[in-house]
C-alpha cells in the first residue's frame, strides 16, 4: 500500500517536546509494512532516510503577523505554511497515494480536499483553546477567544472529512466519534528500554522535575502554577526540596519563576530528559489546559518514575491511584508529592505499577496494526 504521511514535525529530527517525538518512532515501523513517502515543512532538500521517502518542501516559508488573519487559526500557519498545502495537493497528483495520513491536527487541511483520507488527532484541540481562553484576561482576552472560535471550525470540519479518524484517548474518542463514525481509540507505542527508576539515596535533598516545551503557553501555566501555589505548601514539610523546570525555550515568564526563589531551577534544553527523570525523587507534571495525552506522563510512566499529575492525564491512560498521585488543586498535587517524598516503598511501588501498564498497554506492534487497519478502511472510502 502507498502512503502519503504529513506531519508539521520532520520524522528524522530530534524535537523538543514529546508529543512531536512521537513520530520519530511511528515513521520506520509504518515503512516497514508500507510504501511510505512522508512530507513535512521541517525537512530539508539533504534529508535522507531508511526504508521511507522524504518528501522536503519547494517553497520556503517565514511566519508572520498575517498568519494571525484569516479563517484558519493562527497556531496552524506557524507549523502548516499554505505554500505546505498547495504542495501536498500537487504529490497527490503526482504519486497517487492509496491513502493522505494526516499526523496531527496541523496538518489537516489537506483532509478536506482529497479523498482515502486518516487523520490523528493528539488532542482535541478545540478544548484546549477553550482552556487557555478560560486562563486569559485582559487584551488578550480576545485573540484567545478567536482563536477557539476558528480553532472550533477547522477542527470539527476536518473531524468530519476523515474518512478514518484516530484519536489516542478515551474522552478524545467519545467527542471525536460524535463528528465520524469511522473513529477509533489508538494507543501511541512506547518503547519501555531496560532502565528503570529506582530511589535516589536517602538523605538526597528532594528534587521534583516538571518537563515539558517551555515556550507552549500550556507548560507555562502549569510551571506557574507548580512554582507559585504548589511548591509553597511543599516547602512547609520539605524547604529543601527543589522544583526543576526542564524544557526547551523557556519564556522570559518561566526564567523569572527562577529568580523569585533559587529552590526553582530552570535548565533550558537537557542532552537527555530522561535522565533528569530518572534522577528526580518525582516527576511532577499537572495539566493546565488540558488535551488528550500528555505524552511526558506516559514516557515518565514508563521509566518506573513516581508521577504526580492531573485527573485528566490520568484517566487519557487508564491509570488509577495505585499508579499515579493524582490532584486537581494545588493543595492536592502538593499532597500527592508530600506521600511520595515521605514514603519511597509507595513511590516505588506506583511508579513500577505504573511502568507495567504501560508496558501493557502502549505496544508498539498494536500501534502499527490500528495504523493498518485504518488505512485499510480508508482506501475503501
Amino acid at each position: 500500500m502507498r502512503v502519503l504521511l504529513l506531519s508539521p514535525f520532520a520524522p528524522a529530527g530530534r524535537h523538543e517536546h514529546a508529543a512531536a517525538d512521537t513520530i520519530v518512532q511511528l515513521v520506520p515501523r509504518l515503512a516497514a509494512k508500507t510504501e511510505l513517502f512522508v512530507y513535512s515543512p521541517e525537512h530539508d532538500a539533504e534529508s535522507r532516510a531508511d526504508g521511507w521517502t522524504p518528501l522536503a518542501p519547494q517553497a520556503p516559508h517565514v511566519s508572520g503577523p498575517l498568519d494571525r488573519l484569516g479563517v484558519n487559526p493562527g497556531w496552524l500557519r506557524q507549523a502548516w505554511p499554505r505554500t505546505a498545502t498547495r504542495e501536498v495537493l500537487d504529490l497527490v497528483r503526482r504519486l497517487k497515494p492509496d491513502v493522505v495520513h494526516a499526523e496531527y491536527l496541523q496538518s489537516a487541511e489537506v483532509v478536506t480536499s482529497v479523498d482515502n483520507t486518516v487523520l490523528t488527532l493528539h488532542d482535541i484541540t478545540e478544548n484546549v483553546m477553550a482552556e487557555s481562553y478560560r486562563a486569559s484576561s485582559g487584551p488578550e482576552s480576545a485573540y484567545r477567544l478567536a482563536e477557539l472560535l476558528r480553532t472550533r471550525r477547522f477542527e470539527r470540519t476536518a473531524m468530519r472529512r476523515a474518512g478514518f479518524l484516530m484519536t489516542l484517548s478515551e474522552a478524545d474518542h467519545t467527542i471525536a466519534s460524535r463528528f465520524n463514525a469511522h473513529t477509533a481509540l489508538v494507543r501511541p507505542g512506547i518503547d519501555i528500554g531496560p532502565v528503570a527508576w529506582t530511589a535516589p539515596p536517602a538523605g538526597t535533598p528532594p528534587r521534583l522535575v516538571f518537563a515539558g516545551a517551555m515556550w507552549r503557553r500550556a507548560n507555562v501555566l502549569a510551571a506557574r502554577l507548580l512554582a507559585d501555589e504548589v511548591m509553597p505548601l511543599v516547602w512547609r514539610t520539605f524547604p529543601e526540596a527543589e522544583l526543576r523546570i526542564v524544557g526547551a525555550r523557556p519564556t522570559d515568564e518561566v526564567l523569572g519563576l527562577a529568580h523569585a526563589d533559587s529552590r526553582v531551577v530552570v535548565t533550558g534544553a537537557v542532552p537527555e530528559l530522561r535522565d533528569e527523570m530518572l534522577a528526580a525523587h518525582a516527576v511532577v507534571v499537572p495539566s493546565v489546559l488540558g488535551g488528550g495525552v500528555l505524552m511526558k506522563v506516559v514516557h515518565a510512566m514508563a521509566l518506573g518514575c513516581p508521577v504526580v499529575t492531573s485527573p485528566g492525564p490520568a484517566d487519557s491512560v487508564d491509570a488509577d491511584e495505585t499508579m499515579l498521585f493524582t490532584g486537581r488543586t494545588a493543595e492536592e498535587l502538593a499532597a500527592g508529592i508530600r506521600l511520595a517524598l515521605e514514603d519511597p516503598r509507595v513511590a516505588a511501588d506506583r511508579g513500577g505499577r505504573a511502568r507495567a501498564h504501560i508496558d501493557r498497554t502502549f505496544r508498539w506492534d498494536d500501534t502499527v496494526h490500528a495504523y493498518l487497519d485504518a488505512y485499510a478502511i480508508a482506501s475503501r472510502r
